[in-house]
C-alpha cells in the first residue's frame, strides 16, 4: 500500500512538472499568447482583474495548462472545477462567494452547465453579484449580494453548444489549434529533459508526427517510450524503443490507431453514402462523446472524413490513405 501511494505521488509530481508554469514555457498557440500578454499587462496596469476568457478546441491542446499559466502570470489563486460539479444554482453561489478579489475560476467543459445554473451565471459574470428572490406573493423581494471581482476561464470541446448569452459575456474567445511538428518536437524535448531521459531530434520527430497535433498525446507517447527504454536498460529513447512503443499502441506514422481505422473502414464500406453518428456509435460500440471529441477531430483536420447534414462520409483523401497503407475490412477482421 505504501509503495502504491509513493508511486501515485511520483506520477502526480511528474505530471505537474511537465506542465508549463509561465507563457515563456508554454509552447505553441502564439496568437493567443500575444493577445493574453497584452491583456494581462493592461489589467495589471489598471490594477484590475482580467476579463473572462473562453478557451475551446479538441481535448489535449492545453486549455487547462493555459489557465494555470494565466493564473501564475497574474499572481492569482486558481480554483478549478467542472461544469458537472455545479449541479444547482446554490452550488454556484456557494462557489463564487468563496472567491477572493482577483481569483481565477476555471470551469472545464463549461458547455455542460445546467440551464438554470447558466442563467444564474449571467449576473455573476457581468455585475459580480448574486441575485436572490425571497418570499412569495405580495412579500416577494429581490436581493442582490455583491461578490468579489474575479476572472472566469471556461474551457470546452464544444463551443457550439454554448448559448449566445453566455458566450457574449466572455471578453476573450480563443480557439486552440492543432500543433505543428516543430512545436511538438519542442514539447517532446522539454518532456525528456524533465523526465531525465535522452532523445535525439530525429526520434523526437518520430513521436511528434504520431501525436495527432496534440501535446498531451506527444507527452504520453514520450512517457511510454521512456518506459520501454528503462525496461531495456537504456537511458536513451532510441529507434528500437520507439518501434516497440508504436507497435504496442498500434499507431501508424500519422498517429492513427485502431479506432480511427475502424471508423474509416466503416465509412468506406458505405461507398460515400452518409452514415449517422448514432449508427456509427452502435457499430463501433463507442459513446458519442468519444467519437465526436477523440476520434473525429483529427480525421476532420486531415480531411479524411466530412460531416454532412445526413451524417459522416469518407473523402477521397481518406480512401487514398486506406489504399496506400493496405488497410481493408478483411485484413483488419472488421464488419
Amino acid at each position: 500500500m505504501l509503495e502504491e501511494k509513493e508511486q501515485i505521488n511520483r506520477e502526480l509530481k511528474e505530471y505537474i512538472n511537465l506542465r508549463p508554469s509561465n507563457l515563456s514555457e508554454y509552447v505553441g498557440q502564439d496568437m493567443i499568447k500575444e493577445n493574453l500578454k497584452v491583456a494581462m499587462l493592461a489589467s495589471k496596469g489598471r490594477n484590475d482583474s482580467l476579463e473572462h476568457i473562453l478557451l475551446y478546441g479538441p481535448p489535449g491542446l492545453g486549455k487547462t495548462s493555459l489557465a494555470t499559466v494565466i493564473a501564475n502570470e497574474m499572481n492569482a489563486n486558481l480554483v478549478k472545477t467542472t461544469a458537472t460539479s455545479i449541479k444547482r444554482v446554490i452550488d454556484l453561489f456557494s462557489l463564487v462567494m468563496t472567491l477572493d478579489k482577483g481569483d481565477i475560476l476555471f470551469i472545464d467543459e463549461i458547455h455542460r452547465l445546467d440551464k438554470r445554473v447558466e442563467e444564474a451565471f449571467y449576473s455573476v459574470m457581468e455585475d459580480f453579484q448574486i441575485n436572490i428572490v425571497r418570499g412569495g406573493g405580495r412579500n416577494i423581494k429581490a436581493v442582490s449580494i455583491p461578490i468579489n471581482k474575479f476572472t472566469l476561464i471556461g474551457a470546452t470541446t464544444k463551443a457550439g453548444l454554448l448559448s449566445k448569452p453566455l458566450r457574449d459575456r466572455f471578453g476573450f474567445v480563443f480557439s486552440l489549434d492543432f500543433y505543428n511538428s516543430k512545436d511538438l518536437i519542442r514539447i517532446v524535448l522539454n518532456a525528456t529533459n524533465i523526465l531525465k531521459v535522452l532523445i535525439h531530434e530525429n526520434e523526437a520527430y518520430e513521436i511528434a508526427k504520431r501525436s495527432r497535433g496534440t501535446p498531451r498525446i506527444a507527452i504520453n507517447l514520450t512517457k511510454r517510450a521512456r518506459d520501454y527504454a528503462l525496461v531495456s536498460g537504456s537511458s536513451e529513447i532510441n529507434g528500437e524503443c520507439l518501434k516497440e512503443t508504436f507497435k504496442s499502441l498500434q499507431i501508424d506514422e500519422m498517429g492513427l490507431g485502431e479506432d480511427d481505422r475502424k471508423l474509416l473502414l466503416l465509412l468506406e464500406n458505405r461507398k460515400r453514402r452518409p452514415l449517422g453518428l448514432s449508427t456509427i456509435c452502435a457499430i463501433l460500440n463507442e459513446d458519442k462523446s468519444t467519437v465526436e471529441e477523440v476520434i473525429e477531430p483529427y480525421l476532420l483536420f486531415l480531411g479524411f472524413i466530412e460531416k454532412t447534414p445526413k451524417g459522416r462520409v469518407i473523402t477521397e483523401k481518406g480512401l487514398k490513405y486506406l489504399i496506400d497503407n493496405g488497410y481493408s475490412r478483411e485484413k483488419e477482421g472488421l464488419f
